[in-house]
């Protein structure tokens, strides 16, 4: 590594967040990991920031400013995920899935872009999924969460590419983490949905048992900052999945609906 950067890791107590700032500070960066509530690490710096509340990511991004003059890399990674049928998803589940995948990850740029464009300089890398490509069955919120994530990216490049600032998007497939623990889950046992919604999930979790370690993730991240020139779009997944994410691209809609469905099972 031949520069030390300011990098900024949000969602960084556990998952693929903990595994990219323990990453980033072993190779030197000066590395400053988000979380809700105030944790003991050693290894990188902590900012308590909720990434629904304005007020406390002002306040953190400003104490790094002061302290380091500016910030080089923003790792767009806080979210959760969700599964349920649409129609039976309480709202108050459907409003804390898209405040924290979209509306923290669009706050937490607001926060730090101004200072990347007056610098002319700076990189954010906002962690979507493959879910943000195609939109997944009984994950529905989740996967509108990842395609707003990805749709702002698309847009947001063309606005501050002449200011010399690089943003895109990495797609993890299924990663084998603690992500069931902070799923949001509304799986009624008389959902009209069922055997399939039950199903489902027991494929996400065999899915998930079965990924990738959260460490390729942070290894991609790595290679993603000494990039000198970032693509819009990354996939880090297994090789089936990475498959899917072509197929998407490649097969007419009907084709790939029908893949899709057969693989959840799905009837109709």
């Amino acid at each position: 590594m031949n520069e030390s950067l300011i990098i900024v890791v949000t969602g960084a107590s556990s998952g693929i967040g903990s595994a990219i700032a323990r990453h980033l500070a072993a190779d030197g960066h000066a590395v400053y990991g988000t979380s809700r509530s105030a944790q003991d690490q050693s290894s990188f710096s902590w900012l308590q920031v909720d990434v629904m509340d304005w007020d406390s990511i002002t306040k953190a991004i400003n104490q790094v400013v002061e302290k380091h003059g500016h910030i080089d890399v923003l790792i767009n990674n806080a979210g959760i995920g969700m599964i349920s049928s649409l129609e039976e998803a309480p709202f108050e589940n459907i409003d804390q899935v898209i405040d924290t995948n979209f509306n923290g990850l669009l706050r937490m740029i607001k926060a730090i872009l101004p200072q990347m464009r007056e610098r002319r300089s700076g990189k954010i890398i906002n962690i979507s999924s493959i879910a943000g490509l195609m939109g997944l069955p009984y994950r529905s919120i989740y996967s509108a969460s990842k395609f707003a994530v990805e749709g702002l990216t698309e847009a947001l490049r063309t606005e501050v590419k002449k200011f010399g600032v690089q943003v895109c998007t990495l797609q993890p497939g299924s990663i084998n983490t603690n992500i069931k623990e902070k799923r949001v889950s509304h799986l009624p046992k008389d959902s009209v949905y069922n055997p399939e919604l039950m199903e489902a999930e027991k494929l996400m979790n065999e899915e998930v048992a079965n990924g990738i370690e959260a460490d390729a993730v942070a290894e991609e991240v790595a290679r993603l900052i000494s990039t000198k020139r970032l693509r819009s779009k990354y996939v880090v997944a297994r090789p089936f999945q990475k498959t899917v994410t072509l197929l998407k691209r490649w097969l007419p809609p009907s084709v790939f609906e029908r893949l899709l469905m057969n693989h959840y099972k799905l009837g109709g």
